[in-house]
């Protein structure tokens, strides 16, 4: 893996510009909107290379009118060929892929031939998109030059083509392109379902939010491996002594029983199985440390007398002793499973989970193997040093964007220092990142979009992806688009600064004081004036816009302006009446909770037919907007089309916003819950 992170390349594009060139130096695919080219696949294409054909046909016709046919290469038409995929026209071209990895892609004219190919290997038996899918890359990365598609925001509007009779490319044209990391992990706000796994969706793999490996990371396998449900009633010895007595409750395990680690190396070759290629292996979260002799023996980890005799948090305990005391007996243990695995699956990749107890290396072990990846859950300097020459390569888990912590459903992060932090960890080795973005689009488009650029291509200038972003998705409303979303990004780190020598992924969202809770957020971002800022913006732009597309984009950001208006207005009613509980002041209020709860129910009622159209992340919002405070296992990890109609038989008015009560939530109960009545 030292070699992965080492020869790391970016896109190298080699486009000329085929205006200037004559007409027999260029490669005509359309003319007068009519075809002049024909596609090729190969005779038993699968699914992916069809896909891609068909995104070759569907956006050259969005572009330029003009239906593209489509042959087998067992029956080669006459004039200029389009192959996709490996064809057999590609292998007697030659077409070199030998240095490819993860899915480059390369997109070359010889002769008669445009060829869009790259580096394949998509499905496993349970996921047929994980995987190299470099031929969809090509055809993405052609139509990018050819017809300036861009996919800037999910669904069926979120695609721009530019409107054209004519397409042609240089005779010479020659493209490889080679992204950055390898995947995007985590939420996906490029596919249907934020939640799901990335890469399903033509806009989620435009924008790099897709798995180019076949990878299982996230950790926590202890869950899957030995399952308390499945094994504690009849083998109660797998799994932890606590305070004197055996116990399945948390799935803590006894590390030292040498079943526990043969349990997790058959669950380890079962996921290779499958085919993945890269298998992650982590202990349970909460971790609770077994107190037998054998296991207690191992190492000096004791977090729960730590707390006991200095009464402090896990953050300090974290950041002070545990980097001197880690647990011995985990980080042994998973050192076992990694050898075995090896040795019974040679050429597959661990990724070992760094989080909470295992977040320092061991002191016993000097190297885990070259076929290790480290999954580090802290991405500051300091663990970063600690772990580059213990492991093969490193991946890394971001809290950037995550709506349940105490900022809640807003701007989390400002381009720049989102664009800083992917070009810091791309400079330090990571070979993929998990984003975790939360779905905000009428906040965060921008940034959204312009963060899967640089998962491609970190050498970009964020500004000039922004700019690109509000031009094309709002047309002639981009002016006042940019200066509501230049007011938003000056906002954020005026309010809540960051430490600009300290890029970690925990950022913003882990770092607010514990004393800021949501509603002081809000009060802190978006006073009177700042408000009447958004909403001269939004209005101008609201005038100007012309298009249905152009429209529909400017009324998603409507929707997220109106509810930071509407609930930051309501707070501010709150405060007043809370400090004089006059009369008009409590009418005031009242009207501002009226307001408010008129304005949640129609987001909550939106149907899914306008939301799959015009409202990518509708679920997150909706979810959020009626959390109750319940556990996010029913309030945010439930689909939303299985929890509205309960929500709605319950009743919305009245009902708290976000998830649980604790400092890392985000919440807001009153004025929402008071009956101004009484």
């Amino acid at each position: 893996m030292r070699t992965i992170a080492a020869t790391m390349l970016l896109s190298v594009w080699l486009f000329d510009d085929p205006t200037a060139r004559a007409a027999d130096q260029t490669f005509e695919i359309v003319r007068g909107s009519k075809p002049t080219a024909s596609i090729v696949i190969p005779l038993d294409a699968n699914r992916w290379t069809k896909q891609a054909s068909g995104w070759l046909v569907e956006y050259v016709h969005k572009s330029t009118r003009a239906t593209l046919p489509v042959f087998s290469d067992d029956n080669l038409p006459a004039g200029n060929l389009i192959s996709v995929g490996p064809t057999s026209i590609a292998a007697k071209a030659e077409i070199d892929l030998n240095d490819f990895r993860w899915d480059d892609c390369r997109v070359t004219v010889k002769g008669n031939t445009l060829f869009l190919i790259g580096r394949d290997d998509p499905g496993t038996s349970t996921h047929d998109w994980v995987g190299p899918r470099g031929t969809c890359r090509a055809v993405l990365k052609f139509l990018e030059h050819a017809v300036n598609a861009r996919w800037f925001l999910p669904g069926p509007n979120g695609a721009f083509v530019d409107s054209q009779d004519s397409v042609s490319v240089a005779a010479d044209l020659d493209l490889i392109s080679r992204p950055a990391f390898a995947y995007s992990d985590g939420r996906s706000v490029y596919d249907e379902n934020v939640l799901n796994e990335p890469g399903k969706s033509i806009s989620a793999l435009a924008n790099n939010y897709r798995k180019s490996v076949k990878a299982a990371p996230g950790g926590h396998s202890y869950y899957h491996a030995v399952s308390a449900e499945k094994y504690f009633a009849t083998h109660p010895e797998y799994f932890a002594v606590i305070d004197g007595k055996r116990t399945g409750k948390g799935n803590h395990l006894c590390t030292s029983h040498p079943r526990v680690k043969e349990m997790l190396v058959e669950y380890m070759g079962m996921r290779y199985e499958q085919g993945l290629d890269w298998v992650s292996l982590g202990q349970e979260d909460g971790f609770l440390r077994c107190q037998c002799d054998e296991c207690e023996s191992k190492d000096n980890y004791r977090f729960l007398d730590w707390v006991r005799t200095k009464g402090g948090k896990w953050e300090t305990f974290q950041n002070s002793e545990l980097r001197n005391t880690p647990p011995e007996r985990l980080l042994q243990l998973h050192k076992d499973v990694i050898d075995e695995t090896t040795r019974k699956y040679p050429g597959r990749t661990v990724m070992l989970m760094c989080y909470a107890p295992t977040a320092w290396p061991s002191k016993k072990i000097e190297h885990y193997g070259e076929n290790v990846v480290a999954e580090l859950m802290n991405l500051n300097g300091d663990y970063i040093d600690a772990w580059k020459d213990k492991v093969g390569g490193m991946t890394g888990f971001t809290y950037w964007f995550n709506t349940q912590t105490p900022m809640g459903v807003n701007l989390h992060m400002t381009p720049r220092e989102a664009a800083d932090r992917i070009k810091y960890l791309h400079g330090r080795g990571f070979v993929a990142l998990s984003v975790d973005p939360g779905g905000t689009w009428g906040l965060e488009g921008p940034v959204y979009y312009m963060m899967g650029q640089l998962l491609g291509d970190p050498s970009l200038d964020p500004d000039s992806l922004v700019s690109e972003y509000c031009n094309r998705v709002y047309g002639k409303a981009s002016p006042p688009m940019q200066r509501f979303f230049s007011v938003l990004h000056k906002r954020l780190p005026a309010v809540l600064p960051l430490d600009a020598k300290d890029i970690s992924a925990d950022a913003r969202n882990t770092k607010v004081p514990r004393d800021l809770d949501t509603v002081a957020i809000y009060l802190e971002m978006y006073p009177p004036d700042v408000l009447e800022q958004l909403g001269a913006c939004i209005e101008e732009a609201e005038k100007l816009a012309e298009t249905e597309q152009h429209v529909g984009w400017v009324r998603l950001s409507r929707d997220y302006f109106d509810f930071v208006n509407l609930l930051t207005r309501m707070l501010i009613a709150h405060q007043t009446w809370k400090e004089d509980p006059s009369a008009l002041n409590k009418d005031a209020l009242r009207r501002s909770v009226d307001l408010f709860e008129d304005y949640r129910a129609q987001i909550v009622n939106y149907s899914k037919e306008y939301t799959e159209q015009w409202f990518p992340g509708h679920a997150e919002f909706a979810k959020w907007l009626v959390a109750n405070l319940e556990d996010t296992s029913t309030a945010y990890y439930t689909p939303w089309e299985a929890r509205k109609a309960i929500v709605l038989e319950k009743g919305i008015r009245g009902m708290p916003m976000g998830y649980g009560t604790s400092y890392y939530y985000s919440f807001i109960r009153e004025p929402l819950t008071l009956d101004l009545n009484k």
